[in-house]
């Protein structure tokens, strides 16, 4: 009896009955479900773009294009002494009793309408370099002034409003000088 040769091995790739080059589940590359996906992509990565486009340029606009409202001041020096005398009114609006947001409210409110020309009265105190340190030391004084009635409202409202109990409850009012 001659030898058989024995049977070629046949690499599983390329077993009956499969495809080797299909995708997985036997779905063509290109068929409507791809495409479906793809269009989907496509429109979920260009209203992305879109979403940040859009956001960028609403910020470029908002730091290097916002409008300046022009100073009503003559001067840059009324303008600096009105923004000094807004940040004193405020300071004087801003103690009570009814909390750090209240407080705080009432400066920035007593901080209106001059600190609205800030940049007018800016733009006024360009040529000198003295009135630019001048309104560097004020908005210094007036960002101070706001930490101090943020800070004085949280850890004095408290102890006003006991004092306040303490007076009209146990001591009656207390007359005027």
């Amino acid at each position: 009896m001659p030898a058989q040769a024995p049977a070629p091995l046949v690499p599983a790739s390329a077993s009956p009955g499969t495809d080797a080059g299909a995708p997985r589940g036997g779905r063509r590359p290109g068929g409507p479900r791809a495409l479906g996906r793809r269009i989907a992509q496509v429109a979920y990565f260009g209203v992305a773009a879109l979403i940040i486009v859009a956001s960028t340029l609403q910020i470029i606009q908002q730091v290097f294009f916002l409008p300046t409202v022009p100073s009503p001041y003559g001067s840059c020096r009324e303008g600096l002494l009105a923004l000094v005398r807004a940040v004193e009114r405020a300071r004087e609006a801003a103690p009570g009793t009814d909390g750090e947001d209240a407080a705080l409210a009432r400066f920035r409110s007593g901080l209106a309408p001059e600190w609205t020309y800030r940049d007018g009265v800016a733009a006024t105190c360009r040529g000198s370099e003295e009135d630019k340190r001048a309104l560097d030391a004020i908005e210094r004084l007036r960002y101070a002034e706001e930490h101090a009635a943020r800070r004085e409202a949280g850890d004095l409202a408290p102890l006003r409003r006991r004092v306040r109990a303490i007076v009209d409850g146990q001591l009656g009012p207390v007359s005027p000088r």
